[in-house]
């Protein structure tokens, strides 16, 4: 049995594993955790990087899982029709407004980006998220989108989590004053982030609900002035196409 194993794949599985774990992480990092030389672990990670499988951020080099290794998801559940079918709603808005789209889900008391496409306008913002990273839930129009539509019970257990660190002068201080605005948000539909976690950034955002239970969120965002103009139109634009696709999984098993 042991002769029949190969080295080359338990080492890039116990690569893929490490990097999941820590969700982003240093080549020499890697090493350490995994036991494998530096030189080994690099001619891995080159190749994992080419196939797509993994990416590196430019500034610190911490490498991370892309969305492509949601490939080996069976898309018969929710999970893997939200990454196929959430994807595609993604890029349909991003063509039609030009702004930076995202699609995202909720990890225990943060968010964690599914899918993100960048906005081809002249005059755009650079937004600090990226596929596979994570942001707070109480100043982002995804996270607010989510949490006002999960049980009473369940907002109160998180939010009571936050420290609720004051990004921008916008920022959402205290639960009480986040309690007010998730009640806003669920009647009204969607959230808005005005320059909440990120100075000349608005963005509007609503979830995706399987049996009135949130399972993620899009949104759209680009400069305070050119957002601020279109938030009405916008936010029809995703309630429209989120609709279309939540009526094609609802009979589905939330798991």
């Amino acid at each position: 049995m042991e002769e029949n194993r190969v080295t080359a794949v338990e080492r890039t599985m116990l690569i893929l594993e490490t990097i999941a774990k820590n969700k982003k992480i240093k080549l020499s990092d890697i090493a350490k955790e995994t036991k494998i030389h530096k030189s080994t672990v690099f001619r891995f990670l080159n190749t994992l990087e080419d196939l797509g499988y993994i990416a590196k951020t430019p500034k610190e080099e911490q490498f991370f899982i892309t969305t492509k290794m949601n490939n080996f998801h069976t898309t018969s559940s929710i999970e893997g029709i939200l990454l196929e079918e959430g994807v595609q709603i993604v890029e349909t808005i991003a063509k039609h407004t030009q702004e930076t789209v995202h699609l995202a889900k909720l990890n225990n008391t943060k968010l964690t980006y599914l899918h993100k496409v960048e906005s081809t306008q002249t005059l755009r913002v650079s937004t600090a998220s990226q596929i596979s990273g994570e942001a707070p839930l109480y100043c982002t129009g995804l996270g607010k989108a989510i949490l006002a539509f999960l049980e009473k019970k369940e907002i109160e257990t998180i939010i009571n989590e936050f420290n609720y660190y004051k990004f921008t002068d916008n920022t959402i201080e205290n639960s009480k004053q986040l309690l007010k605005e998730l009640e806003i948000i669920k009647e009204r539909g969607y959230s808005i982030d005005n320059e909440e976690h990120e100075i000349g950034i608005m963005c509007v955002s609503a979830p995706i609900l399987v049996r009135n239970k949130p399972i993620a969120a899009i949104s759209i965002s680009g400069p305070v002035q050119r957002m601020n103009n279109n938030i009405q139109k916008y936010s029809i634009l995703i309630e429209s196409l989120i609709d279309t696709f939540q009526e094609r999984i609802q009979s589905l098993p939330l798991n």
